[in-house]
């Protein structure tokens, strides 16, 4: 029988993969329809067309004009997967109730609420540093987008 710690571990990975498998399939219908549109244009049929390989293509092309979805979808996979992980671990499916995560600091937030004098601020807290966590991801992401868009290069 593993150790409590272990048993942990283990909520934790299968949830991270569990995670993992199901969020993946929107960022592939949107890197298909915008490949699809990308392949379509002048400069890659052109580039086809003087026989560039097709890797070459995809490496000049196609990648760096859909590294911005790739980098908006993750950022918002990454909120969407953050306060899934704070609703399953509220609800009590997620992480190991000893190890610390937003649902279980959220859980007993609201087991504090229920006493006489009323403690809100550890509620308040959860939720600023979970919102805060977000917007940081969000901030950087766009940072990170402007910096290495093919379509502002010029304008600097």
């Amino acid at each position: 029988m593993p150790a409590p710690h272990e048993r942990a571990d283990l909520r934790l990975l299968a949830l991270c993969i569990i995670l993992g498998v199901t969020s993946w399939t929107g960022l592939c219908r949107l890197l298909r329809g915008e490949t699809l549109k990308l392949r379509e244009l002048d400069y890659v049929q052109a580039a086809s067309a003087l026989g560039v390989g097709s890797w070459r293509i995809i490496g000049r092309h196609i990648l760096p004009n859909v590294m911005h979805i790739v980098l908006i979808s993750v950022v918002i996979d990454f909120s969407g997967l953050v306060l899934a992980e704070a609703v399953l671990s509220y609800v009590g499916v997620g992480v190991d109730p000893t190890m610390i995560s937003w649902g279980n600091m959220i859980n007993s937030a609201r087991l504090e609420m229920a006493r006489e004098p009323i403690v809100w601020w550890s509620l308040v807290a959860a939720f600023v540093f979970m919102f805060g966590l977000v917007l940081s991801a969000n901030l950087f992401a766009d940072a990170v987008r402007d910096a290495f868009d093919p379509r502002l290069r010029g304008r600097a």
